[in-house]
């Protein structure tokens, strides 16, 4: 497969096959990381959100009621000692 080299301002990219762009679902902005191999080979990855889908993790343990406080505050004892 080949891809285009193309000049953008001061840089240069890469134009992507179609059948690439469908296979990764990638859009403008995605974010690709690149990994020379020794033979001179270039992989190519889309590289994965930080932290993608944590929202939807926590909600879930907030359902199952993993979400218990399993050490005390010890902030909220120190103050109500001195109250």
């Amino acid at each position: 497969m080949e891809a285009t080299v193309i000049k953008i301002g001061g840089s240069l990219g890469l134009k992507v096959p179609e059948s690439i762009v469908k296979d990764f679902n990638l859009k403008p902005g995605s974010i690709i990381e690149m990994n020379f191999i020794q033979n001179g080979e270039l992989f190519l990855h889309e590289k994965s959100k930080v932290r993608e889908g944590w929202d939807a993790k926590f909600a879930q343990y907030a359902l199952d009621g993993e979400d218990k406080q399993l050490l005390p505050d010890f902030f909220d004892l120190e103050t109500d000692a001195l109250l």
